[in-house]
């Protein structure tokens, strides 16, 4: 039976976990025993393979835990402590002692442990304010579920801490949960680093980028349009170079589609084929992959542009198209098809290879082939040659990061964490489609689950034996959208634009107020400004403005507020929780004023093109 006090923290701190384990409360363990140490402390033993295992010492447990907490001198410097293995929790209230502020999590891969644990020993040992997650494994397909909880709410600053004993009890799920989260992690870590950089850039692009989404089509207007027909993403990999001729040769019979995917494009205008499309998503302002296309006026290559792109879309010389991308809210709240449908979006990606599968799939391409998609080191090359902004020779530096994978021909090939990171994007894309073939031609690339290597030679002889490249597959100039839904939200969004103003003066005021409270305010005090904040910050959080134009750009800053929101809303004395608001919204509310500044005059500048579209429409019709 699970202690009465375990139960009651348990049902109201973490329902979902009593409805799990509740089956297991009449249940009884013969794996699992509790027994007494020299000392006479509970211990835990688990019978594997006709053995005997102790989770903790059969002497003295509080002590053992004592000796391997001793390990861990810097907790200070991460954020959160994520447990592996409760056992029964000895080595979890021994750390926390010596760190009783830091956040914590316990995930349990064993649910009879689990329950073991709870029905032995009181959380109460635990400084339970701290702890943010308690999850148990009912079943191996619930992992990437309970690790995706935990990443969309952590920072990736975690201190993973291993029960030692699950090593030598469990080795292979043990092996298996370090491995998932030590990419889930890193995955995330990478993401916020990427968030933080350009999240920014997203907003300001795809305001600047408004005026093109009016002027060129929306590729994704026609789904299935494709249907059946093979494409190409050209990659810009080491292997490319070995496949410029083949290239070449699907490029003049018109055997498949071809799509250059970001610098993929360099090596192929070196050698005179033109893509049926060039792609670009990357929201750097940067506009070297293009520098042929521009000096030379290249006006017959099209491009096919996400609605948050850096390049210089004024500069470009040939016809244009665009997809909206998942990071952009301007369009989104604008924008509907004059079917009166949302525009379909892109996915955001690491990769712009990522993005092209979607948007290849969408339009029904089938079978995609990618060609130069290398995603690991070729000898001493990284890149395809001839790209100019990159050296394409591996460095000391990318050698001393490189670990082996599993190559297209079984043998292995040194990749980094980035160009894995890609692959493993790329394959949860590939997973993510019901239907349809993928083949990988790179030769000496790092293996892509979900893919057939084919070399490109065999390719073109047995499968893309005919003419199938329609050249007037790019969509005309239109403009696809209901001016009517654009007009009418313009109108709704000036008018809270209008008052934002006024929203973020209160609440700053409101916020002056909280920091300015010493020691001799009173609880009630206190509480009434915290109620004054609440409602002022509700004001700015419904506020159109601030959702589509303020608030992306503060991704990052108020994911980790919401990571905080929890302990802040159920703290009781009033004090503790003013005092915590002003830490967690200081920097936010200081900002407003100039975020409103800057973003004010960009919107401005929108307005001023959604005028222009409706003079012109109104115009044309009379």
């Amino acid at each position: 039976m699970i202690l009465i006090d375990n139960l009651n923290f348990i049902t109201e701190r973490f329902p979902l976990l009593w409805q799990a384990i509740k089956p297991l409360e009449e249940q009884v363990f013969p794996a699992v025993e509790v027994v007494a140490a020299k000392n006479g402390s509970p211990t835990m033993m688990v019978k594997k393979d006709g053995k005997a295992l102790y989770l903790h010492s059969s002497y003295n447990p509080e002590a053992e835990a004592q000796r391997f907490v001793a390990q861990f001198t810097t907790v200070e410097k991460y954020h959160h402590i994520f447990f592996f293995g409760v056992g029964l929790g000895y080595h979890i209230e021994a750390l926390l002692r010596n760190y009783p502020s830091v956040q914590f999590t316990i995930y349990e891969p064993v649910p009879e442990l689990l329950s073991t644990y709870l029905s032995t020993r009181p959380l109460s040992a635990l400084p339970l304010k701290q702890l943010r997650n308690l999850y148990v494994e009912m079943a191996p397909a619930n992992q990437p579920l309970l690790l995706k909880d935990f990443t969309d709410f952590t920072d990736g600053n975690v201190l993973f801490v291993v029960l030692p004993s699950y090593e030598q009890a469990f080795p292979e799920l043990t092996k298996t949960f370090i491995t998932n989260f030590q990419r889930m992690v890193a995955g995330k870590r990478t993401n916020l680093q990427a968030t933080t950089v350009y999240q920014r850039k997203w907003t300001l692009n795809s305001i600047r980028n408004f005026k093109y989404l009016l002027k060129t089509p929306n590729v994704l207007q026609k789904k299935d349009q494709f249907k059946g027909m093979p494409a190409l993403i050209v990659a810009a990999g080491p292997s490319l170079t070995d496949e410029i001729e083949r290239i070449k040769e699907i490029k003049e019979q018109g055997l498949a589609y071809i799509f250059s995917a970001g610098s993929g494009l360099v090596p192929l205008l070196n050698n005179g084929i033109y893509p049926d499309a060039a792609t670009s998503y990357d929201p750097n302002q940067f506009d070297g992959v293009y520098k042929q296309v521009f000096e030379k006026r290249i006006a017959s290559l099209p491009l096919i542009f996400g609605s948050t792109v850096g390049i210089s879309l004024q500069k470009y010389p040939g016809p244009m198209a665009h997809m909206l991308n998942s990071q952009d809210t301007v369009a989104p709240y604008y924008l509907q098809l004059k079917n009166g449908a949302a525009s379909p979006k892109i996915y955001d990606s690491t990769t712009i290879s990522v993005v092209l599968v979607q948007l290849l799939k969408y339009l029904g391409f089938d079978p995609i082939i990618f060609v130069g998609q290398n995603l690991a080191f070729r000898g001493d090359y990284r890149y395809a040659g001839g790209i100019p902004y990159y050296k394409p020779e591996v460095t000391d530096k990318w050698r001393s990061q490189a670990f082996l994978v599993e190559a297209v021909d079984g043998t292995e090939v040194y990749t980094t964490e980035d160009y894995n990171r890609m692959r493993l994007e790329l394959e949860q894309v590939i997973a993510d489609c019901e239907h349809g073939d993928f083949i990988n031609t790179t030769k000496g690339g790092a293996k892509i689950g979900g893919t057939t290597f084919v070399p490109l030679e065999k390719l073109i002889k047995h499968h893309l034996t005919r003419r199938v490249v329609n050249a007037a597959w790019f969509p005309e100039a239109t403009f696809d959208y209901d001016l009517d839904h654009l007009l009418q939200q313009e109108k709704m969004m000036d008018a809270d634009y209008q008052q934002i103003g006024t929203v973020i003066g209160r609440l700053g005021k409101v916020f002056a107020a909280l920091e300015g409270f010493g020691s001799g305010a009173s609880a009630g005090q206190w509480q009434k400004q915290i109620s004054r904040f609440d409602r002022e910050l509700k004001k700015l959080t419904k506020n159109r403005f601030y959702q589509v134009y303020i608030q992306p750009g503060r991704r990052v800053e108020l994911e980790l507020i919401a990571k905080n929101l929890d302990g802040i809303r159920f703290e009781a004395d009033s004090k503790t929780k003013g005092e915590q608001i002003v830490k967690n919204f200081r920097n936010l509310v200081h900002s407003l004023p100039q975020d409103f500044a800057t973003l004010g005059q960009e919107y401005e500048a929108l307005q001023r093109v959604i005028t222009e579209v409706n003079t012109t429409s109104s115009g044309g019709e009379g």
